[in-house]
């Protein structure tokens, strides 16, 4: 069963465990899109890692516009990338122009509180939620011979599995009918923990000076990304009649 399939149906049982008890009208709904992956590495910042995320919703719906509570599952693509021109060490070792990407695939969980301002053909609204993530998987083992070969990349040993912050940004909700919309919105997800978390290594090979040795300094990966997501809301109106 693949990962999406896997959210779907954990979509599916909060639908229909959580909501009987709220007794007042609700909202789900799935988006995705594409996302933009930023990552600090303890020495300084990655290039951006062209990804994506999808994710089921779920929230409150006032009837006069207003505040909100929403429940968010999602798996996002976080990481970041190296681009190169061209590299070479020793007299066996070349890189040529490409792209090596780090990428940590998270199942996240968000709740928080959203803002709904009703326009005359639409809705605007903003949303902070507290966000936490866990790594189902990443690529790092596509390098293990970079490792082998000297260049320090991240291995899958020092990957944290857990990991928790923020998120908050805005949208619009167009609506197709009384009981469906359209969404389009703009999000930011920086994260308070660290994704990676490596100690001091020492007596590594310097690949670019054959024969010497160099520490290689504690390595501490935090994730930060940019979203955006295109989606579909659909309402569930309770209606009480005297």
């Amino acid at each position: 069963m693949s990962t999406i399939t896997r959210l779907f149906f954990a979509q599916l049982l909060l639908l229909t465990v959580v909501l009987p008890g709220w007794g007042q009208s609700y909202a789900f709904g799935l988006k995705g899109g594409p996302s933009l992956g930023f990552q600090r590495w303890g020495e300084g910042n990655r290039q951006v890692l062209w990804a994506h995320h999808l994710a089921g919703f779920i929230e409150s719906h006032p009837e006069e516009g207003g505040g909100s509570m929403y429940a968010q599952l999602g798996y996002h693509v976080r990481g970041s990338a190296i681009r190169f021109q061209a590299i070479s060490w020793g007299s066996n070792n070349f890189l040529g122009q490409r792209t090596d990407e780090f990428r940590f695939n998270n199942a996240s969980l968000q709740v928080g509180f959203k803002s709904r301002a009703l326009q005359p053909r639409s809705v605007l609204y903003y949303f902070f939620g507290l966000r936490g993530e866990y790594t189902l998987s990443t690529n790092l083992s596509d390098y293990n011979d970079f490792v082998a070969n000297g260049l320090y990349y991240p291995v899958d040993e020092y990957v944290r599995k857990f990991n928790y912050g923020i998120s908050i940004g805005g949208g619009w909700e167009f609506p197709f009918g009384e009981l469906v919309a359209g969404i389009i919105e703009l999000s930011f997800h920086p994260d308070f923990s660290r994704q990676y978390d490596s100690p001091p290594i020492p007596n590594v090979i310097d690949p670019f000076f054959p024969g010497t040795t160099r520490t290689i300094p504690d390595r501490r990966i935090t994730n930060y990304s940019a979203e955006l997501s295109l989606g579909i809301r659909f309402l569930r109106k309770i209606e009480y009649i005297d």
